[in-house]
Formats: C-alpha cells, sequence, structure tokens
C-alpha cells in the first residue's frame, strides 16, 4: 500500500471576528476621542490592551492536523504541543459533517460532555476514537481528509485488523 499523508494548517482568518474587534477598538478609541478628561488614559489602555492581546491570540493560534502511515498528530498553538497517535492506538477514525456552535458551543478547543472538538471553523471535521479518547479535528479541506480517513481504514484492516 502506498504511503498516505494528510496535512492541514488552520488559523481563524474569518471576517466576522476581524471586524468584531476592530469595531470594539474603535469604540472605545471613539469614546476616548469624545471625552476630553485625563483620566480617560487609563481607561482607554487598559481595554484596547485586552483587544490587543485577544487580537494577538486570534492571529497565532494555530490547528495543524497530519495524518500519515504510521501516526495521526495535532498541536493548537499555543495551548496543546503536539500530540501523537499511532495507528494501531486509534479505534476508528472518519470524516464527518457537524454543527459546532450546536454540538459544541462554538469553535476553538470545547468539550461537549462526551468528546472533546479543536477547530477553527467550518463544519467538517476527523472524528477520532481510541480506547480512551474520542476528539474531533476541524478541516477546511473535507475532501482531502476524506480521502486520508479512506486510506487509514484500508490500512488499519489490512495491517491490524478491524
Amino acid at each position: 500500500m502506498a504511503n498516505f499523508i494528510f496535512q492541514e494548517t488552520q488559523r481563524f482568518r474569518q471576517f466576522w471576528i476581524w471586524t468584531i474587534l476592530i469595531l470594539a477598538s474603535g469604540i472605545v478609541v471613539g469614546s476616548a476621542i469624545l471625552s476630553s478628561a485625563e483620566k480617560l488614559d487609563w481607561e482607554l489602555a487598559i481595554p484596547l490592551g485586552i483587544i490587543g492581546l485577544i487580537s494577538v491570540l486570534l492571529f497565532k493560534l494555530e490547528l495543524k492536523t497530519r495524518i500519515d502511515q504510521d501516526s495521526l498528530c495535532f498541536s493548537y498553538f499555543p495551548f496543546i504541543k503536539e500530540r501523537k497517535y499511532r495507528i494501531k492506538e486509534i479505534a476508528s477514525m472518519e470524516l464527518i459533517e457537524y454543527n459546532g456552535l450546536l454540538e459544541y458551543g462554538g469553535w476553538g478547543i470545547k468539550w461537549n460532555g462526551n468528546s472533546w472538538s479543536y477547530t477553527t471553523g467550518g463544519k467538517y471535521g476527523i472524528l477520532v476514537k481510541t480506547p480512551n479518547k474520542k476528539f474531533l479535528l476541524g478541516t477546511q479541506k473535507p475532501q482531502e481528509a476524506k480521502a486520508a480517513v479512506a486510506q487509514f481504514n484500508e490500512f488499519k484492516l489490512q495491517s491490524h485488523g478491524s
């Protein structure tokens, strides 16, 4: 069997997220300009600092996923360093369509009482089950992920049984 590979890097780059951050910054700066009191320096610095930190965090957040013939690896910088699952440790893997808002309460790193979700948006994910864990890795490349999952299932059946 040929080696298979799936590799994806995702970030929060949705237009609506950045629009909200820019509008919030504009409201803070606008209110400071409208008020001429000097005591507003700290009242302006604190909210702008918080918005700035959130912006940097969202800009730096990065979900990396890789599937090859030996393992599945993912990381969610800066919160999760690389986690690696050998193929023999994975009971099943499937591409699913899901609703991040209804099923997990949004995107990012979420727990719904049943499984963890590591996503940056969208509606497709790779559902991974191990004997001890169940988690969802979001994907913006559903066709490529579907092919990698099919190859994984074929390899798992040939090498390790069902």
